[in-house]
């Protein structure tokens, strides 16, 4: 290809022929797909004459990558995309829906045109000549594989026939007559299978796989919640059984250290109900402290790959929602044998801690323990002795106070992220609708509390991951990855478009994110941008490899502290008394494959956990806001598309959406880059992070979602 560069250029072969494969296929991407002579595109390209045989060469090499392809002899374009592609179709509330291919292509499929497809179906489409908007259109030609995803609807009886609207897409669904027809009442929420859908024109059958509750039942929230999640409340027999025989002898004893006649208590949510964590602190000499955290040793009680193993290791985590909770643990385990209840002797791990008057560790213990709690504290009991400066243990309560705040700031000062974004607590009536909503409050013992199990989960991270480097031992972490340059990017854009300019440095730290969360503290929508800086970040996962915490700003960081209620902690424990063996050992060839996986398995867990407790506190908001329909509030617009702006009523930290219809007053356009709306002809903009007044208009439990007006 020498012929094609000039003596004068100082570039390489390989890069004068790649410029020029990408010349040519700029040329052909303006073409709309028409095939063209070879002499036109060299001459549009300034092929010398010289070089045109070498050129042909390169249009051939072309077509065997399959960049281009040849349509006779000496014509080329583009290859043609296939007339037909499979993808998942995805509906929106309107009844249009895209199609995503493999080539991360979005194909909008016009509501007259997704045939006999549901939501998240895998479809096969053909393209359409004409487009509509910016994305290719097409349509359904055949289902090829149902969604395994839960089709939901609500019953509605239409004279002896029961039909089934179901939430997306909106489409009337007739039931096949089965055993649970009988059952059938209206306005009951469902869950369909077996649909039989061949033409578009007809109505779809389906059988009903099981029937979830009544929406206008707030009483039945919880158990459409788990119904649609799929999740197994109640144990197997075999786990059960084994639980039961469960007991604590003498020789559970042996070889543990004995700290009964210390002064140990536990600090918990005045709900909680299991109890696998609790504190100690006494002078340990020099102006020193030492610091105890003591777990319960859920290990102790589940041999590994048992049947109360298997179990633990598959729910992963216990779901919290509300008052209700799915536990991973038998109650004779998580209630009774496991939990650290007051004037109970129990067994425990325990990581005994010397820290300085500074915060710095000195050295430490790690052992098998067993103690006896003397009192269970609640946290606003605690809060309460603290600011009254008298009570029960106050003199042990001040004390750890003293140090929470030491390693606090120490912590904080090192880089790590002090996230403080208020949880809506509910207080809840009879008929499971809740009478008031409000944010949490942090309080100083939870800080206490917090600083205190970090202390614990870094020691046994660093304990294995540096202490016994040597050993190579599988062993369980919690990763925090560094967030994406893109993430980081749209960060400061936002925040540039709330009037805060911060430049951003050459390295992102977890201290860079954390000063900006200071400056803006005190600003009404600083709740508001720390929820966007949290999605900002990457989501902590589980992992067989020590890759550090960004958030914390940890080198090593594990969970080690909650066995009761997650599968890591346990597995954790059951590690730690393997490696803690004298003599010499072998780790078995699987384990550190098993460790892996489980960490893999525990963060799926923990993500779908986390998706049914937030399903939970959404449902609670919106039956609370259907009591306040009419009523104004005060709001921080928190997210703005070309259809409106969404809004989070700052009291209920519950978002709803201001539809852009609503905004009668101008016609308002949506600029993506500015993240605002702003009004043609009167130039008032709303923008990402302005207080506005809303009218709660309407509220859905069905679509989850609060509809409201804006007004001056």
């Amino acid at each position: 290809m020498n012929t094609l560069k000039k003596k004068s250029e100082p570039r390489s072969k390989a890069t004068s022929h790649d410029v020029l494969i990408a010349k040519t296929l700029e040329y052909f991407k303006n073409q709309s797909g028409r095939a063209v002579k070879q002499r036109r595109i060299a001459r549009v390209l300034n092929i010398p004459a010289a070089g045109y045989v070498t050129y042909r060469h390169l249009l051939k090499e072309m077509v065997e990558q399959g960049l281009i392809e040849q349509c006779s002899r000496n014509t080329f374009r583009l290859p043609a995309r296939p007339h037909q592609v499979q993808g998942t179709i995805s509906f929106s509330g309107k009844g249009f829906a895209f199609v995503s291919t493999a080539d991360n292509e979005e194909i909008y499929i016009a509501a007259e045109n997704v045939g006999t497809a549901f939501h998240h179906d895998q479809v096969l489409i053909e393209r359409l000549r004409r487009r509509k908007g910016l994305n290719p259109e097409g349509r359904v030609l055949q289902v090829v594989q149902r969604s395994t995803e839960p089709l939901l609807g609500t019953t509605r009886r239409q004279g002896a026939q029961w039909f089934v609207f179901t939430e997306q897409p909106a489409r009337k669904v007739s039931i096949i007559p089965d055993r649970n027809s009988n059952k059938l009442q209206e306005g009951q929420l469902v869950e369909l299978g077996g649909i039989l859908w061949d033409r578009p024109f007809q109505v779809p059958l389906a059988k009903i796989r099981q029937i979830l509750g009544k929406l206008d039942e707030p009483r039945d929230d919880i158990a459409i919640i788990i119904k649609t999640f799929r999740v197994r409340q109640d144990f197997p027999r075999q786990v059960l059984e084994q639980a039961g025989q469960l007991k604590v002898g003498v020789r559970d004893f042996e070889g543990r250290l004995d700290l009964t006649n210390k002064v140990i208590f536990t600090i918990d949510p005045e709900t909680a109900m299991d109890y696998d964590d609790a504190v100690s602190l006494e002078p340990g000499g020099n102006g020193n402290w030492l610091l105890g955290v003591h777990i319960a040793d859920v290990s102790h009680f589940i041999p590994a790959d048992s049947a109360l193993d298997r179990e633990a290791r598959r729910r992963g985590t216990s779901i919290y929602c509300g008052p209700h909770v799915i536990p991973m643990l038998p109650e004779q385990l998580a209630n009774h044998l496991c939990s650290l209840q007051p004037d109970e002797t129990r067994l425990t791990y325990s990581v005994l801690m010397n820290v300085d008057a500074t915060g710095i560790l000195l050295n430490y213990q790690i052992t098998p323990s067993f103690i006896r709690s003397v009192r269970r504290f609640t946290y606003e009991e605690v809060q309460g002795i603290l600011n009254q400066k008298y009570g029960s243990h106050y003199k042990i309560l001040a004390a750890m106070r003293g140090l929470s705040t030491i390693l606090y700031q120490k912590r904080v000062s090192a880089g790590s992220i002090d996230f403080d974004l208020p949880e809506p607590f509910f207080r809840m009536g009879e008929d499971e609708v809740p009478l008031e909503i409000k944010p949490s409050i942090r309080l100083d013992s939870h800080r206490l509390i917090e600083e205190f199990m970090l202390l614990a989960n870094r020691t046994v991270a660093e304990h294995i991951a540096i202490k016994r480097q040597r050993d190579r031992l599988p062993f369980i972490y919690r990763l925090h990855a560094r967030p994406t340059d893109q993430d980081i990017e749209k960060l400061y854009e936002i925040l540039k478009y709330l009037g805060l300019n911060y430049v951003r440095p050459q390295q992102f730290t977890p201290a860079v994110l954390q000063r900006i969360l200071n400056d803006i503290r005190d600003l009404p929508y600083s709740n508001f941008i720390e929820r966007i800086a949290v999605r900002s970040m990457t989501k902590a996962l589980y992992s067989s490899l020590p890759l550090g915490h960004f958030g914390l700003a940890f080198r090593h960081y594990t969970h080690f502290t909650s066995p009761i209620r997650r599968y890591p902690d346990l597995l954790a424990h059951r590690l730690l008394r393997l490696y803690s063996q004298t003599g010499t050992f072998e780790v078995a060839p699987g384990l550190r494959r098993s460790v892996s996986a489980i960490a893999k398995s525990a963060s799926e867990s923990e993500i779908k956990a986390m998706e049914i407790e937030r399903e939970y506190i959404k449902i609670k908001q919106i039956r609370y806001l259907t009591r306040q329909i009419g009523k104004w509030f005060s709001g921080v617009i928190s997210g703005v598309t070309e259809f409106g702006f969404f809004v989070e009523i700052s009291q209920f930290l519950v978002e709803g959406l201001v539809h852009i219809r609503k905004l009668e007053d101008d016609f308002y356009v949506y600029d993506a880059d500015r993240h605002c709306l702003k009004g043609r002809r009167w130039g008032r903009v709303f923008r990402l992070g302005d207080v506005v007044q809303v009218r709660i208009a309407a509220v859905s439990i069905a679509d989850r979602s609060v509809d409201l007006d804006w007004g001056e």
